[in-house]
């Protein structure tokens, strides 16, 4: 036979979550554990006040987030506070508490979860509750704190703009000043021929193209049976070579996509501009030159 338990969880309304979360900071009188993977203090001012107002009282604060190289913002908002972050991989946990209670939440602390989002939240009170939840912390996250940052190339490619990234990585590699810009939603460049980069904002999927002439959509065949791409599609017009992604990306903005797959696209584009401009020389050196009689 089943005996009765007194329920000490307590689910929080939405509208309550945030600011039983600040009360959580300000009440604090020994320490504060934070677990937020994600984070965006912009236009929060109320949050950053209260934190920085706990540290001046000289409360202890552990802040987890998530280490991503996509994340650098999170990390970076929490060290503008004064406090040094703990990176862990793949955290998907959000929790929030002092040595009096406890909130385990599905917000992240973003100004967007703040404002618009309906979060669900529970309050935790007694003893055995808080002592799970420090346990929790000791068993799972402490293990898995990751001691350094992403390196600098990482970080690089998740900061920077991807037409940048493209210019730099183009011109590095064929030892010449490639300018990258846009047109009508496009990426144009020039590697001593016309290229494009096109993306659909509907279905993710790339299109890379270059200018070729009429003698070199003849051969295409040759093009194609030569030349491998995993993932794409080889297809041609009278105007230019294409190939496409069969494969889509995690965001339509270029400058929004995970660091490894601007990895994966700025080598993927070198490629293809290294093969056409070796297709296009072998389709030519075989044709005599036009020899003008006197």
């Amino acid at each position: 036979m089943l005996t009765k338990t007194k329920l000490q969880m307590k689910i929080i309304p939405p509208y309550q979550i945030t600011s039983t979360i600040l009360n959580l900071i300000n009440e604090a009188e020994e320490y504060i554990v934070l677990v937020s993977p994600y984070v965006n203090f912009k236009n929060w001012d109320r949050i950053k006040i209260d934190i920085l107002n706990a540290i001046k009282r000289g409360i202890q604060i552990e802040f987890y987030a998530r280490l991503d190289n996509e994340n650098f913002k999170s990390w970076e908002q929490i060290e503008q506070l004064g406090l040094k972050p703990k990176l862990i991989r793949n955290l998907h946990a959000k929790l929030y508490f002092n040595e009096k209670f406890g909130v385990v939440s599905s917000m992240n602390l973003l100004t967007s979860s703040n404002l618009k989002a309906i979060e669900f939240g529970s309050i935790y009170h007694t003893e055995q509750e808080l002592s799970e939840l420090k346990g929790f912390i000791k068993k799972y996250l402490e293990p898995n704190i990751e001691l350094s940052k992403p390196n600098e190339e990482d970080l690089y490619l998740a900061k920077e703009n991807f037409s940048v990234i493209l210019s730099n990585f183009l011109s590095n590699k064929f030892n010449r000043s490639v300018n990258t810009r846009y047109r009508n939603g496009t990426i144009e460049f020039n590697v001593d021929n016309q290229y494009y980069l096109d993306i659909n904002k509907g279905s993710n999927l790339i299109y890379i193209a270059g200018i070729i002439s009429s003698l070199e959509f003849e051969k295409f065949n040759n093009f194609k049976e030569k030349y491998n791409y995993n993932g794409f599609h080889v297809y041609a017009n009278q105007n230019s070579i294409y190939i496409s992604s069969d494969f889509k990306l995690s965001n339509s903005n270029l400058n929004f996509i995970s660091v490894s797959e601007k990895k994966k696209l700025i080598e993927i584009i070198a490629k293809f501009v290294e093969n056409l401009t070796e297709y296009k020389t072998e389709c030519y050196k075989n044709k005599k030159p036009i020899v003008n009689k006197v």
